[in-house]
């Protein structure tokens, strides 16, 4: 059954997350509106919306680009579940070259992450409302904390560590979400794993990005794939030059929601090739 678990994982948070999305857009969105409509009250995050829907809290999904080209989290997610199931098939219990190939809960809890990283989205640009901003906000701390938390865990084997500190800062920063803007909450957790990973990981192992050459390429590729959709994610916004609010092609939902799940999985893919046995 282990080996089928992270298909099992997979499975009942689409279940969840897609079941309870679409219950909502049948039925409506309660709540106040998110800030970026009062800011913008035609267009947020650039593409058009009725505010009269937004306001009354109609059913259906307000931003139909933005939101449901995060269903590409389905895929990149149930790539790495293909991934976890192979090789929980391929190693024993305690064979395994690294945490990522591993049978603990560590493979799975990254999983869900990927696929609430673009699941968790849908929300905000489906309802425009305050709350599902705060659940889009929830699912990229999901994701950017793990960041930080798995480079511990690899360096250290104190499971509880990981479990504790991890659930406390997504706790933490869910928080902070209705304090600090976003982008800042990522800054600080992007901060916080690239000092693990390129200041402690070196000093504790003798090494930067701890695996094979091929790995580290795949950390590379995911770094360029993150800044190209940051550009995209800034170049798209509001007011800006690849910003038409009336477009079918929307930059915001096309490009940079996909290409950060494309960051996830090479990722993925570069923890799964390290073998940090061999610290």
């Amino acid at each position: 059954m282990i080996i089928y678990r992270g298909f099992i994982v997979w499975g009942v948070s689409v279940v969840i997350l897609l079941g309870s999305f679409f219950i909502f857009v049948a039925t409506g969105w309660p709540g106040a509106e998110d800030s970026c409509v009062n800011k913008h009250p035609d267009e947020c995050y650039c593409e058009a919306f009725s505010l009269e829907d937004v306001k009354n809290g109609a059913p259906g999904i307000r931003q139909p680009v933005n939101t449901l080209f995060n269903l590409y989290a389905l895929v990149t997610s149930l790539l790495v579940a293909f991934f976890v199931y192979a090789d929980r098939k391929t190693f024993g219990a305690n064979s395994a070259p690294n945490l990522m190939r591993s049978q603990t809960w560590v493979p799975d809890l990254y999983i869900f992450a990927v696929l609430f990283l673009g699941l968790g989205s849908m929300w905000f640009h489906a309802s425009l409302k305050a709350w599902g901003g705060l659940f889009d906000g929830l699912s990229m701390y999901v994701f950017a904390a793990f960041l930080g938390f798995y480079s511990i865990r690899r360096l250290w084997d104190i499971p509880w560590i990981f479990w504790i500190g991890y659930g406390l800062t997504i706790g933490l920063f869910t928080f902070l979400h209705t304090v600090l803007p976003s982008v800042v909450n990522i800054i600080i957790l992007v901060t916080f794993y690239a000092v693990i990973e390129f200041i402690v990981m070196p000093i504790k192992t003798g090494k930067v990005l701890q695996g094979n050459a091929s790995a580290r390429w795949l950390w590379g590729l995911g770094l360029s794939a993150m800044g190209l959709a940051t550009f995209f994610w800034i170049a798209s916004q509001t007011g800006n030059f690849m910003c038409d609010p009336k477009s079918g092609f929307q930059p915001h939902g096309l490009l940079w929601h996909p290409l950060a799940g494309v960051m996830a999985v090479l990722l993925y893919f570069f923890w799964r090739g390290a073998d940090d046995r061999s610290h």
